[in-house]
C-alpha cells in the first residue's frame, strides 16, 4: 500500500504542475457553463427585452419587473476509460494505459480547479469500476488510487456495452471523455446516440509499434485481449503494409465520423508529449464557441 500511495503522490505532483501550469485556464475557457439558470428580478429599465419580464411578479406589485438569469457554471465530467489488455501495450512510459490514466487525471484536476463534478468508470468487455460524480480532491484521489490499483476482471473490449452504460447511468448533460484506443466494432450508433445528449470528446491512444516495422522471418505474435498466439510472417511487406492500412483506418474512420456529427477527436501518440495536444485541443475548441 506504501508503494502505490507513493506512486499516487508522484503521479499528483506530476498533474498538479501541469494544471497549475497550463490546463486550468484552458479547461475554463475551453468548457464554459452548459446553459442559464434564473438568478433574480429586477425593475425594468429603458431598453430591457421585454420577453424577460416576470408576469407574475409584474401583476402583484404592479411595477414591471425584469427576470435576471446567470451562466450556470456548474457542470459534470465524466471519463470513460478503457482498461482492456490491449492497453498494456508499450515500455513503460509509453504504456497506453498509463498515459490515459494521466489524462484522465489532467482532465480531473482542471475540472477540480473549475468546481466541476468528476465521475469515471473504467470499462473491458464490462463495466470494471463506476465512480459516481462527486466534487472535491478527496474524490480525484480516490478515483487515482483506484486506477493504479485495478486489478481487470476481463481483457477484452466491449464500446458498445460501456456506451450502454452512459446511456442509463449518465442522466444529466456531462462533458463526456472517452479514452480509449477503439480496437473495436460495432459501437457508431451508439456513439452518435450519446452525441446528441452530451458533450462528446474521444481520445484515441495508439503507439507507433503496435504494427510491427522490422525483423524478418517468422514470428509468434499474442493478442493481448485474447492470450491467442498465431505465427506471423514479418518479413511480409505486403502484410506489414496491410497492417498499417488498418490501423490508419480506424483513426481515419472515426476522425470522420467525430466530424459529421460534430465530436470533437483527439489522436494521442503515447511515444510523444500528449501536453501539445491538448493544448491545442483546447485553444481550437475554446476559440470555436467564441465564434459561434
Amino acid at each position: 500500500m506504501k508503494e502505490i500511495l507513493k506512486k499516487v503522490r508522484k503521479l499528483e505532483i506530476k498533474i498538479q504542475k501541469m494544471v497549475d501550469s497550463t490546463f486550468a485556464g484552458e479547461y475554463q475557457s475551453a468548457f464554459k457553463g452548459q446553459g442559464l439558470e434564473f438568478d433574480e428580478v429586477r425593475p425594468y429599465r429603458y431598453g430591457d427585452d421585454i420577453r424577460s419580464i416576470d408576469w407574475n411578479v409584474t401583476a402583484k406589485t404592479g411595477q414591471v419587473y425584469i427576470k435576471e438569469f446567470k451562466e450556470e457554471r456548474e457542470q459534470t465530467l465524466f471519463v470513460l476509460f478503457d482498461v482492456s489488455g490491449s492497453g498494456d501495450f508499450g515500455p513503460a512510459e509509453e504504456n497506453k494505459r498509463l498515459i490515459g490514466m494521466e489524462l484522465a487525471s489532467v482532465l480531473s484536476f482542471s475540472a477540480l480547479k473549475n468546481n466541476d463534478k468528476i465521475g469515471l468508470a473504467t470499462f473491458s468487455d464490462q463495466i470494471e469500476k463506476y465512480y459516481k460524480p462527486y466534487k472535491g480532491r478527496k474524490h480525484i484521489l480516490k478515483i487515482v488510487r483506484g486506477v493504479l490499483t485495478h486489478q481487470n476482471k476481463s481483457e477484452k473490449t466491449d464500446i458498445n456495452l460501456a456506451l450502454d452504460f452512459i446511456k442509463h447511468t449518465l442522466r444529466k448533460r456531462s462533458i463526456l471523455i472517452i479514452i480509449s484506443d477503439f480496437l473495436d466494432e460495432g459501437y457508431e450508433k451508439s456513439l452518435i446516440q450519446i452525441s446528441q445528449k452530451h458533450e462528446l470528446i474521444l481520445i484515441r491512444l495508439f503507439h507507433p509499434n503496435e504494427v510491427f516495422q522490422v525483423g524478418t522471418g517468422t514470428i509468434p505474435v499474442i493478442d493481448i485481449e485474447t492470450n491467442h498466439q498465431r505465427w506471423l510472417n514479418a518479413g511480409d511487406v505486403g502484410y506489414r503494409r496491410q497492417l498499417n492500412e488498418s490501423f490508419d483506418k480506424i483513426d481515419e474512420n472515426l476522425h470522420q465520423l467525430c466530424k459529421r456529427n460534430r465530436i470533437d477527436y483527439i489522436s494521442v501518440n503515447t511515444k510523444e508529449d500528449y501536453i501539445p495536444e491538448l493544448e491545442k485541443f483546447f485553444k481550437q475548441r475554446n476559440h470555436r464557441h467564441r465564434y459561434k
